[in-house]
């Protein structure tokens, strides 16, 4: 093994440490969210589609790497680390500003934003004498000396490769992989990486890169603020860490310190999480970089750096990419002991889902089943390993990455494979490409693949159905019913698994699915958990969609018999008249609470967006528009089958992330450790009457919140309602979540002009900003009448172009000299307008007040001749753009004419 590098203590720990650093006892079958990956979609149109991400029923995200990679690259061939794209050079996705403003849009609908995070690797391997002598990539230290044994200093030498072990001169370490620059975790070669000032400790500056610049003030943390310190215990032995915050309320306030290429690494990651609030990371190509790497170090830095909805620190959630057996994996997952919660993509049951889709109804259930990372640590299938799915950008529905990849057809949606994988225990993904890239690009050198296109509602809702299915149903342990030497055990899994989720008192749900392709349907009678005499109802819509079930073989409802036994229908993936829906799969569970969400009074409904819209961008949500300072927050619950015995007996609402008091009664409500599923939700405290339990109507069930919308924020705000199934058996929570997006709108948008006009060209630039997230349009008017309502004279002469997120920009040609008036008109999403009139605008081109000292004196005209060439604006006398004689002249002109002037006057 390398020797290691030394622990930098320039890596930050956000916060107080949060929990005992004791071992930690697995808990298997944990509530976990539903991640959507979301990729070849810019950061702006993720941030616009974000309604519809919420109402799918998604509580996650993971997204392609943030930061600077190479032109029209995905991200994957890291540039700058430290680069999340300005609006003069922004990366695919956009711009930092606009990166911090989606990811607070998307923590606004409770979402938890994962990123890709690249630590095995740069761009591709290069030795060109110009790029190292312009610094190669920034901050990494590549001396490029030919005389030199360090001439790759923080990198491997490239004598070997890594990305295939069957192939000559393979280093799994050390070696590139798809000719990629191979970082040396183990290199300790010591600098000030991004300098501030001069410093003998600053790493070699290159022609471009690697200059001291103040504003790298930014990228350091705080040594001045309290640190962490704990001890990273377990692997490896106990270290003991101090670690400095990031001063996220004033960012120049950072110190820069020396560290070597692995300190880089830590410091980069910290930043994502304390300065943009990322909540976890999918590792790139986790087994090419030592174990020692993650389990001294990366685990260490991300340790308790979380901050949760509720104010508070923890630690975050992550995966690797290890395409390896699942015994090799083991060394790259780190869980339940106190310091890492480090996952590993399922790639090997993936892989099998994936052979089954492909053999259309010539595969095996017990495949996946066998080849799942879950089973690896204590032979179950119980979620406490393994992160799953189907499809992701390295293995797609469609697509090789060599070109832009096709639609996939229905047949390639794979839902029921994606049905087992949403449903089953762990934590599940579903990739969704939004093929922004494919309008704005030809040729790249890497393609993501297809995922399902139905991920967000677009098409159909069959896959997000299971989604929602999940949130209410799927939890408790996963126990297979059908397969070898149960007494179901017709034909094994070849054709259909059958499997329920639960805990040993009650099961929760009953899932089948079938991979055939002949016609018709296959039946299992298997023993359940179920109580005798539930009644459990079909959940995903395949019994009651004519076009899965034309005959009504596939029971809405069926009732478990004697001893917990039911005998259930599961559709193949035909219909019996020959018709492929492709959707062999059911999920039977006792019924969840039904009900409509509103709120009142609504003044108007924003509809989705227009097809006119590209579909990377187009919301599909509905929002409805509240402009009081209350609304009333409405759940009306209804019984979902009239002859079941239970019905809601409580519910519970969040607006946003919650852990807010939105009740009036002083408190968050539902904290833990009490409340687990629906931890920073509110009580109905209005009125909360419903159908079962002791307060239960038996008829019909109302819950009635009022809410101040003072305490929301502007725009878009999510809201979420539990309405749970009243148990008496023991089992786990069954419930109803309810979604809905509203848009608060009391008060006008606001814009801020940010300084007077810079001057170029003969014209005038004016710069406006907003930290308002609702304003999606800018004019600049300049000397408006007063008195004169601006609105009305907005058009497109007018408007201003947007710079980045939160700035507008406009170019205006000739003004009056000296001051003006210029007036910002801010609109938002509902048409409301808010207006700002600047006065006083002082317009300085061709003044002629060259030295700036409030007067035209002889004084101006001899520093306009000592500026030479160089451009000023006072001096720009004929407003063109261009210093020379011309301008002088005119200057020398008016003061001679303002000194006759004077002597007429003093000779009267």
């Amino acid at each position: 093994m390398p020797s290691k590098p030394e622990t930098r203590s320039s890596v930050v720990l956000l916060g107080a440490l949060a929990g005992s650093l004791c071992a930690l006892a697995p808990a298997a079958a944990q509530d976990s969210p539903a991640y959507l990956q979301l990729f070849e979609t810019s950061w702006t149109n993720i941030e616009a589609r974000t309604p519809d991400i919420f109402t799918a029923g998604y509580s996650a995200l993971w997204l392609p790497p943030a930061t600077k990679a190479s032109d029209g690259s995905p991200g994957y061939d890291p540039w700058d680390r430290f680069d999340l794209g300005t609006p003069t050079s922004p990366t695919i996705y956009g711009t930092e500003v606009g990166f911090r403003q989606m990811v607070s849009e998307l923590h606004f609908a409770n979402q938890q934003v994962t990123v890709d995070l690249i630590m095995n690797h740069n761009g591709g391997r290069s030795s060109n004498s110009a790029f190292i002598a312009d610094g190669a990539w920034p901050g990494f230290y590549l001396p490029g000396n030919a005389n030199a044994a360090n001439f790759w200093g923080d990198f491997h030498n490239g004598q070997t490769q890594s990305e295939n072990p069957g192939g000559a001169n393979y280093n799994l370490w050390d070696g590139d992989l798809v000719g990629l620059i191979d970082i040396n975790q183990s290199s300790n070669f010591s600098f000030i990486r991004h300098p501030v000032g001069a410093n003998p400790q600053n790493i070699p500056p290159g022609l471009v890169r690697n200059r001291p610049n103040p504003a790298n003030a930014r990228l350091y943390p705080d040594r001045n603020l309290a640190p962490l310190t704990f001890v990273n215990t377990g692997r490896g032995g106990n270290q003991n860490w101090t670690v400095y915050p990031f001063n996220t309320a004033d960012p120049m306030q950072g110190d820069p310190i020396a560290e070597n290429g692995t300190g880089l690494l830590l410091r980069a990651t910290q930043w994502l999480m304390d300065e943009h609030k990322v909540d976890g990371f999918r590792l790139d190509a986790a087994k090419h970089i030592p174990q020692w790497f993650w389990d001294q170090y990366w685990d260490a830095i991300v340790f308790n750096r979380r901050t949760t909805p509720a104010g508070q620190q923890a630690i975050p959630f992550s995966f690797v990419e290890a395409v390896d057996s699942n015994t090799s994996i083991q060394t790259y997952i780190r869980k339940f002991d106190g310091i890492g919660n480090r996952d590993a993509l399922d790639l090997n049951e993936a892989g099998a889902l994936r052979d089954i889709r492909s053999a259309n109804g010539f595969g095996s259930w017990q495949n996946p089943i066998n080849a799942s990372v879950d089973r690896q640590d204590d032979g179950n299938n119980n979620g406490t390993q393994g992160v799953h799915h189907v499809y992701s950008h390295d293995n797609g529905s469609v697509g090789s990455g060599g070109s832009a990849p096709a639609l996939p057809a229905p047949s390639q949606y794979a839902l029921p494979q994606n049905a087992y994988a949403l449903l089953r225990s762990g934590v599940p993904i579903i990739y969704y490409n939004g093929r922004e890239m494919h309008d704005r690009f030809q040729n790249r050198g890497f393609w993501p693949r297809e995922g399902n296109p139905t991920a967000l509602g677009n098409l159909d809702a069959n896959l997000t159905r299971l989604v929602q299915i999940r949130a209410g149903h799927a939890r408790g342990d996963m126990f297979v019913l059908n397969g070898p030497g149960s007494d179901a055990s017709i034909q094994g899994l070849n054709d259909v698994l059958i499997f329920e989720r639960g805990n040993t008192a009650a099961a929760n749900l009953l899932v089948g699915v079938n991979d055939r392709y002949d016609n018709g349907y296959d039946s299992r009678d298997v023993t359940t958990r179920f109580p005798p005499g539930t009644i459990l109802q079909e959940l995903s819509g395949t019994a009651t969609d004519p076009s899965v079930d034309p005959n009504n073989d596939i029971p809405d409802t069926v009732t478990v018999g004697a001893n917990g036994r039911v005998t259930i229908r599961v559709p193949r993936n035909a219909n019996p008249g020959g018709a492929q829906h492709h959707r062999g799969y059911v999920a039977y569970g006792p019924a969840a609470p039904a009900g409509v969400l509103s709120v009142a009074p609504v003044a108007s409904t924003l509809p989705p967006d227009a097809v006119s819209v590209p579909a990377y961008r187009r919301r599909l949500t509905p929002v409805e528009v509240v402009t009081d300072t209350a609304f009333e927050l409405r759940l009306a619950t209804t019984k979902a089958i009239a002859t079941d015995a239970n019905f809601d007996d409580f519910a519970v609402f969040r607006i946003n992330q919650g852990f807010a008091d939105l009740n009036g009664n002083g408190i968050v409500d539902q904290l833990p450790p009490g409340a687990t599923v629906d931890a920073g939700y509110e009580q109905f405290l209005t009125q909360s009457s419903p159908i079962s339990g002791p307060t239960g109507t038996g008829t019909t069930g109302l819950y009635r919140q009022f809410i101040d919308t003072t305490l929301l924020p502007e725009g878009f705000n999510y809201i979420s309602i539990i309405a749970y199934r009243r148990r008496t058996d023991g089992g786990l929570p069954i419930f109803k979540e309810f979604r809905k997006v509203v848009y608060i709108d009391r008060l006008p948008p606001q814009a801020t002009l940010l300084d007077n006009p810079a001057a170029s060209n003969g014209n005038f630039e004016f710069r406006v900003q907003t930290t308002d997230r609702t304003v999606n349009a800018v004019h600049i008017l300049v000397n408006v009448p007063v008195g004169v309502d601006p609105v009305p004279l907005c058009n497109g002469s007018n408007q201003a172009t947007q710079y980045d997120r939160l700035e507008w920009r406009r170019n205006v040609g000739t003004l009056p000299t000296g001051s003006n008036s210029l007036t910002v008109v801010a609109f938002e999403k509902t048409g409301r307008a808010g207006a700002t009139r600047y006065n006083n605008i002082s317009i300085t081109l061709g003044s002629g007040d060259v030295n700036r000292d409030g007067t035209l004196t002889i004084d101006d005209l001899y520093a306009s001749w000592a500026l030479g060439a160089a451009y000023q604006a006072e001096a720009d006398m004929n407003r063109n753009g261009f210093m020379d004689a011309n301008d002088r002249r005119i200057l020398e002109a008016d003061l001679r004419a303002a000194e006759a002037a004077s002597m007429a006057g003093s000779q009267r």
